[in-house]
């Protein structure tokens, strides 16, 4: 494939994934803590420390925020497009990279099979379209992995592998923390030992490296620790405290959650999938049938991510406070070794090989998936949403024959490379369904917005808000850039038109009263978050300092 064509190709589909809808859904999960501390610095011009709810945060590295305020600048205002459109560009310079890699490990046909795989990982498609670390961070580590495996697999000096890899590793880790090293460590010992260049560890170009993954962000963690020491004491712990409660949490026995733990490794298998579904298909064939056929580099290069991947990904869930998400630097080398084996596979086992029953299956449960996405894009508006039913359903019916002339196409490439671009394909048009019938539907049941909508009704236009002791909750995002996030009545600023708080808090006589005196008396209204915690509104006098 041509390289305008190849990139033409990738940002097609990456745009049919990660762009339909992409603002059209209120913020969820974690999206909250990343876009509330992105806003504090817009308000203040403190970009080096953030802060939520009134005081610092840094349990995180800020690269998440800075992303989402640079976002915000650009677009010139607040929105949950400006403030996912990072994560999804992430992702995108993911899969550029990853046609680079692609081409130097497996060849031609690697261009375009591994950006693919990348962008219809499960977990790439879910976290690439919210404002949330992992995007970022899965994207950024996955750029260092895949930049060393190319140099690796290509040969000569160590030193530009290295220091590519220590470049982005370190970006990483302003997203996250270095915790992905284990995870990458893990497979190119291995790689190493396999190919016998295990002293390559021992060279000045692997330390340089990774003392460069190191160094990166730390003018930050030192210009916010020296912020912290101009604060009170009493505005939190330091960074170090932070983060040595942040592991000993992670490593204590008793936070394990027994009902989700055991699900922990299949959880992870679900973000990994489809493609370490395969890698797991063609893992005993590979070393039954035609094993003998590989070069040495090739070998260790499938021994070391098959071995590293699944030792460590063991290792990280069955940390007692083990989430899925933190295996999520390994979608880049599991797309990798999915598309390694299946281009070794397409080489030795022989065409009929490949165009077996299972591709051929594939390819029927792909055609099947694209037919009943169709069907409920036409029928679901109608039954669910009757008033985005014309608009949804001339999307779908419009979008429709494009889909399936490109799924005809796709029919006569040969296999695996057709397993590839029919996922993609897949990928795409579910993502078109979610993002013009099934967002409409979902702006019907909204508990986000509504609190702050009805906030906003009774404050009037531009209202100027303090929210006390507000917790972390998303819905204020939505009473819009001049809500300020506050810790204490004595950080209540002077122009400040009305306050929010949780009502239990108000009704505490002492902090009553001394609301009261800074002109705080006047309730004019409750709401309930989507938790049920109620919040109450207060009116500032017009006479009160």
């Amino acid at each position: 494939m041509r390289p305008l064509l190849l990139i033409l190709t990738i940002l097609i589909t990456w745009g049919a994934i990660f762009l339909p809808g992409l603002g059209n859904t209120e913020l969820k999960g974690e999206e909250g803590r990343r876009i509330l501390p992105a806003r504090r610095m817009m308000q203040t011009g403190d970009y080096v420390l953030p802060w939520s709810e009134g005081k610092p945060y840094h349990r995180k590295p800020p690269l998440v925020n800075w992303a989402i305020a640079g976002s915000f600048r650009l677009h010139g205002g607040e929105s949950e497009w400006a403030a996912r459109l990072p994560s999804a560009l992430a992702v995108l310079m993911l899969a550029l990279t990853a046609a680079w890699a692609g081409r130097v490990i497996v060849g031609p046909q690697g261009a375009w099979w591994l950006p693919l795989a990348i962008l219809t990982t499960i977990g790439t498609i879910e976290k690439g379209r919210l404002a949330e670390i992992e995007a970022i961070f899965l994207s950024l580590s996955g750029i260092g992995m895949l930049g060393w495996l190319g140099g690796w697999h290509r040969g000569g000096a160590p030193w530009g592998r290295w220091l590519w890899a220590g470049m982005w590793f370190g970006l990483a880790s302003l997203a996250k923390g270095p915790v992905f090293l284990p995870l990458f460590y893990g497979f190119a010992i291995i790689i190493l030992q396999r190919s016998r260049q295990l002293k390559e560890l021992l060279h000045p170009a692997h330390w340089a490296g990774l003392v460069l993954s190191l160094l990166l962000p730390l003018p930050w963690a030192l210009a916010a620790a020296e912020r912290m020491k101009a604060l009170p004491p009493a505005s939190g712990d330091g960074q170090a405290q932070v983060w040595v409660n942040q592991i000993v949490k992670r490593l204590d026995p008793s936070a394990i959650d027994w009902k989700s733990y055991p699900l922990g490794p299949l959880e992870t298998l679900l973000l990994l999938c489809p493609w370490a579904l395969v890698s797991l298909y063609l893992w005993r064939r590979a070393r039954r049938r035609w094993w003998p056929e590989l070069s040495v580099k090739d070998r260790a290069l499938i021994l070391g991510l098959g071995w590293g991947m699944l030792g460590m990904g063991l290792i990280y869930s069955l940390l007692p406070e083990a989430r899925a998400r933190f295996q999520l630097p390994l979608v880049a080398p599991n797309a990798l070794m999915a598309v390694v084996m299946l281009a070794h596979w397409q080489r030795h086992a022989g065409a009929e090989a490949v165009d077996s029953t299972a591709s051929r299956w594939a390819g029927t449960a792909v055609r099947l998936l694209l037919l009943a996405i169709t069907l409920a894009g036409v029928t679901l508006p109608w039954w669910k949403a009757p008033g985005s039913m014309l608009a949804s359903m001339a999307w779908m019916l419009g979008l429709a024959p494009v889909v399936w002339l490109t799924a005809m196409r796709l029919a006569r490439l040969s296999p695996p490379g057709r397993s590839f671009a029919e996922a993609g394909l897949l990928a795409a048009w579910g993502m078109i369904f979610f993002g013009v019938v099934i967002t409409p539907i979902m702006r019907l049941h909204e508990d986000i917005r509504p609190p702050a909508e009805r906030i906003l009704e009774v404050a009037g236009p531009e209202p100027r808000i303090a929210a006390l002791y507000p917790g972390p909750q998303p819905f204020l995002f939505y009473l819009g850039k001049n809500c300020v996030e506050i810790a204490s009545p004595g950080q209540v600023a002077p122009d400040a038109t009305h306050l929010v708080t949780p009502k239990d808090k108000w009704e505490d006589k002492k902090l009553n009263s001394r609301l009261a005196r800074q002109g705080f008396s006047e309730k004019l209204l409750e709401v309930r978050d989507d938790d049920g915690t109620p919040y109450v509104l207060l009116k500032r006098s017009a006479q009160a300092p």
